[in-house]
């Protein structure tokens, strides 16, 4: 089994959002009422604009709501200053938990010791940090065998063998570089070729766009474009189809072009040939986890989630459910054994 390390940070597009409107409101600057059953959860989201975060901060709001704790649910919008006041503003607010996509644990670290000192559990999403009581990942974003690392270079072989892939990374954060590593290794281990990593540090379709418009001029036999997320997949697809070429669709002989997220607009793409497919790595069933762990933390009992991915094509998309339409409870989340 490959190890565990964080491979994605997903679709983090740039924008300010504060979600004070799902947090489930203050509880008191000592902490919730522990001694009756009553917690508080805090989670720092990396950044609120994005779909999935926002889906993640509204099934907390409902998970809390169904154990009858309260939460407080705050934007870092990027930025680890952001974030680490975020952090000193929840414990100030008494949460017994905290639940963060850690921008940079080494910043943090002060963060992390004052939680400590006031007894709050730290869970952390797709991260890593000793100071963690539990965490949560999804299972695009860790390496393990068989994982969608390994199942998207078997794709990409299966589909086209001696493929030659161009891979689209991101901006320079620990989770991102670790997925691009994670799917290289599957790539060489499933006989295809990396001719060229390019990274889109901006994080917008928009760049991707012109990043991949100049790669193919370079590679015009390329076979297969990864994508760390949906939004540089959709910018590859609009580059490939601009130059005259078309998207694989599981049928012809256009680009192989996948990315991760399982966003609206993706999904969408699929289902009109637009884009080959996207990893969706659950949002709706993250929030229902990053609960799920507060209450075995609470319990005293270790609290180490995988949240289960589905990797969505045109085969399959005949069984997609749309996020909000997604029911779930604390006993029925999704999980990998």
């Amino acid at each position: 089994m490959k190890s565990k390390t964080p491979v994605a940070v997903a679709a983090l597009l740039p924008a300010a959002l504060l979600l004070a409107a799902c947090s489930g409101g203050t509880t008191a600057a000592t902490g919730g009422d522990s001694a009756s059953g009553s917690w508080s959860l805090g989670y720092s989201t990396p950044v609120g604009a994005q779909p999935g975060q926002q889906q993640i901060a509204e099934t907390i709001g409902a998970a809390t709501t169904e154990l009858g704790w309260s939460n407080e649910i705050l934007d870092a919008n990027l930025s680890v200053d952001k974030q680490v006041s975020d952090v000193q503003t929840m414990l100030q607010l008494g949460v017994n938990a905290i639940g963060l996509w850690a921008l940079d644990s080494n910043a943090l670290r002060s963060a992390y010791a004052q939680a400590a000192e006031k007894d709050v559990k730290l869970i952390g999403l797709n991260s890593e940090a000793d100071e963690f009581d539990g965490t949560v990942w999804w299972q695009t974003h860790v390496c393990l065998d068989g994982g969608p690392s390994d199942q998207t270079a078997k794709y990409i072989a299966d589909a086209k063998p001696d493929a030659k892939v161009i891979v689209i990374g991101g901006p320079p954060v620990a989770s991102i570089t670790g997925t691009v590593e994670c799917f290289t290794k599957a790539a060489e281990a499933a006989g295809i070729t990396i001719v060229n990593q390019t990274d889109n540090t901006a994080d917008d379709s928009a760049t991707a766009a012109s990043l991949v418009s100049d790669l193919l001029l370079q590679y015009p036999d390329v076979d297969a474009i990864w994508s760390y997320n949906d939004a540089s997949a959709l910018g590859a697809s609009s580059a490939i189809t601009q130059a005259g070429g078309s998207i694989y669709d599981g049928s012809n002989d256009g680009v192989i072009t996948i990315g991760i997220n399982g966003d609206a607009d993706a999904i969408q793409a699929v289902e009109q040939g637009r884009l080959t497919g996207t990893w969706d790595p659950n949002p709706p069933a993250t929030g229902w986890a990053m609960v799920k762990a507060a209450e075995l933390l609470k319990d005293g009992e270790p609290a180490d989630l995988i949240v289960e991915a589905t990797f969505w094509t045109k085969e399959n998309l005949a069984d997609y459910v749309a996020p909000e339409d997604r029911v779930y409870t604390l006993d029925t989340i999704p999980l990998v054994e």
